[in-house]
């Protein structure tokens, strides 16, 4: 029956991976644009979601990797590079500063690492805005239409980028390496006396939550046509980010999809209709779920897999054991 409930689960990523591949055909430019900032959000949650999700490091900075990305593409694209490469050099950015950056903030715990990270992203939001020469300050950059992909190519590489991270955190939550990461998160001092290397598990899972946001950033920059500090480092993208996940279950692997879902279909219908106030209503949101929904969504799934356990093992939730 796990097994069943497993293969499942796998039938119905595929099912929603082919209505996603398939709706840039049918649908307008304006659906096919908010199709493409679901997919660019869900792929942020998911990278937040391998590192705070899975080892309870909260992070609200990494918004500064999602704006790396965007310049990397952004001054890189006037040398005529590919704009797949473009992609691949802002991870590869963001991958690179993460491995220094994570040496020195991991070493902090609670709430010292969250204000690391939050000053890691005013930092670099500072230094986009004050270095004019390389960045323009805060006149920002205009991308050449001419160099840029189309809006159907930009759609197609978020979709890739949400996949790709969602198998990725799949794959981890169902590994040895998702099980130690999750011992972290409960109990780092004992996870290091059972043998688990936690700075090398921490120092991974950071390095890699990093990457995504430096390639969702250099489509993002391909897809505006337009950066600048303050959209590339936006404190509200760390929020958006959050809220998410908690919505939907941190730690899990589908909780990201149901938050990046619902929040992105709530923020359209307020910024629609109630532009001043949908960053508030997040807020509100998320305040609503720490307090009567402290698990998410998937929570609820969870207190079922208590009784049929295989749900846990199609749902990719932890199960009464707390196995992967």
């Amino acid at each position: 029956m796990p097994n069943d409930r497993h293969l499942a689960s796998i039938l119905f990523a595929a099912l929603l991976i082919g209505a996603a591949a398939v709706a840039p055909l049918l649908a307008s430019d304006y659906l096919v644009s908010f199709g493409l900032q679901m997919l660019m959000m869900l792929a942020l949650a998911q990278a937040w979601n391998l590192i705070s999700g899975m080892t309870g490091y909260l992070s609200f900075g990494h918004a500064a990797f999602f704006g790396v990305g965007t310049y990397t593409a952004a001054l890189l694209l006037p040398l005529g590079l590919s704009w797949w490469l473009l992609v691949l050099l802002g991870a590869g950015v963001a991958l690179l500063l993460a491995v220094p950056l994570g040496f020195l903030t991991l070493r902090l715990r609670g709430p010292y690492f969250a204000i690391a990270m939050l000053g890691l992203n005013e930092v670099a939001r500072i230094i986009a805005t004050l270095w004019v020469d390389l960045t323009r300050g805060g006149s920002g950059i205009s991308l050449d239409p001419g160099l840029l992909p189309s809006l159907h190519s930009n759609y197609y590489s978020m979709l890739v980028l949400a996949v790709l991270s969602s198998a990725v955190v799949a794959a981890v939550y169902h590994s040895r390496f998702g099980l130690e990461l999750r011992a972290i998160r409960e109990d780092e001092g004992a996870a290091e006396m059972i043998g688990v290397d936690t700075t090398r598990d921490k120092l991974l899972a950071f390095v890699g939550s990093a990457a995504i946001p430096g390639a969702v950033g250099a489509v993002f920059a391909l897809y505006t046509s337009y950066i600048n500090p303050e959209s590339s480092f936006a404190a509200a993208l760390n929020i958006q980010m959050i809220v998410m996940v908690m919505l939907g279950g941190s730690g899990t692997v589908w909780g990201p999809v149901v938050g990046a879902s619902l929040v992105m279909g709530l923020r359209e219908v307020l910024w629609a209709n109630f532009p001043a106030l949908h960053l508030g209503a997040l807020g509100l949101l998320l305040l609503l779920v720490v307090l009567f929904l402290p698990g998410g969504l998937m929570s609820l799934l969870e207190r079922r897999a208590r009784v049929r356990p295989e749900v846990a093992q199609g749902l990719g939730i932890a199960d009464p054991e707390g196995e992967a």
